[in-house]
Order: C-alpha cells, then sequence, then structure tokens
C-alpha cells in the first residue's frame, strides 16, 4: 500500500537526520550550542522527534500536545538512542493509515510561561504539515551548529523545499524596495 503523500517528506526529513547526527560523536551530539548552556544538537533532535511522536498520538487520542515534552533523555546525549527513536517514529509513519489525514485533532498550546493550555481546531494532515515545517527549521539550527564544529553539512540540510538552490537563484533581477 503506498505511503499518504505528505508523509514521504516526513520521512525523508527523518532519515536525513539520522544519516547526520550518524556522522558526528557523541560529544558534539551532546554538547550545548556554542556560547550557550544548553540547546545542542541531541537537544535539537530530541524536540522534532518529540513533535513526530505527539503527532503520531494524536491520531489515536484526538490531541496534539507539543507542549507537553519529556527533557533531559537519552535522545539529547546519545546519538544511537536518537538513531533508535528515529527507527520506531518511522516505523509507526509508515503504518499510518492515509484515511486519518482528515480526521480532526484538538491542539493543545501554551502561549506564555506558566500561562494556561488553549486548545485550537486542526486536521492531522495539517499538523503534519507543521511538524514537516518545524523539522526543516531545526534541521537548519542543527545544521548550523554542526559547522560551528567544523562538520559539514549538505547544503540542502534544513533548507525549505521552496527555498530555490543558489544556483537557481543567479541571474535573478534584484529585489526592488518600496
Amino acid at each position: 500500500m503506498p505511503l499518504p503523500a505528505p508523509v514521504t517528506p516526513l520521512l525523508t526529513l527523518l532519515y536525513q537526520m539520522g544519516k547526520t547526527i550518524e556522522r558526528v560523536d557523541d560529544h558534539v551530539y551532546a554538547a550545548p550550542a556554542p556560547g550557550r548552556t544548553s540547546g545542542g544538537v541531541g537537544g535539537h533532535v530530541r524536540h522534532c522527534l518529540d513533535h513526530v511522536s505527539a503527532l503520531l498520538s494524536a491520531t489515536r487520542t484526538g490531541v496534539c500536545e507539543y507542549d507537553r515534552r519529556r527533557r533531559n533523555t537519552a535522545v539529547e546525549t546519545s546519538r544511537g538512542a536518537a538513531c533508535t527513536r528515529i527507527a520506531e517514529l518511522t516505523s509507526a509513519l509508515v503504518c499510518l493509515d492515509a484515511l486519518v489525514l482528515d480526521d480532526p485533532v484538538l491542539v493543545e498550546s501554551q502561549l506564555e510561561p506558566g500561562g494556561a493550555m488553549i486548545l485550537t481546531r486542526s486536521s492531522v494532515c495539517r499538523e503534519l504539515a507543521f511538524v514537516i515545517s518545524h523539522t526543516i527549521h531545526h534541521n537548519a539550527i542543527v545544521g548550523q551548529i554542526l559547522q560551528s564544529h567544523g562538520v559539514a553539512v549538505d547544503s540542502r540540510y534544513g533548507v525549505a523545499p521552496s527555498t530555490p538552490d543558489a544556483a537557481d537563484r543567479r541571474g535573478e533581477p534584484a529585489a526592488c524596495a518600496r
């Protein structure tokens, strides 16, 4: 049975994430971002995987709880744990039934520190699009962190699909300021 079309880009992102983190050691993976005390590669990977997990959970519960995450897990410090979690989530995504994409879900969000949670209406497909965009954004940050550690990353890693390649932008007229 073919995969639902919106699932494929997320699977590709998870594959790229796994291949990227396999190339670094656990020290670089777990280290905080330069000039910070947290927010290193492992933290960003854990954050993205938590979002995928929340989305998958919402297909069963009807509520997507992105802001209820477990921090300081092995995924933040161990590439092996991260790759295992990527494999688990990939397996679950491959089994996702296309019929659930149109299902309604409630998205629980905390808009201010210590503030109450609010619920908004959405659909599984819309949240899948959000998780894809969110993962691309965090992959871009991971790419910058890795480059600061001297690790080369693919030029398209963390770049939105709608962003043209540099070669595609050559010869474009300069944008006019208004």
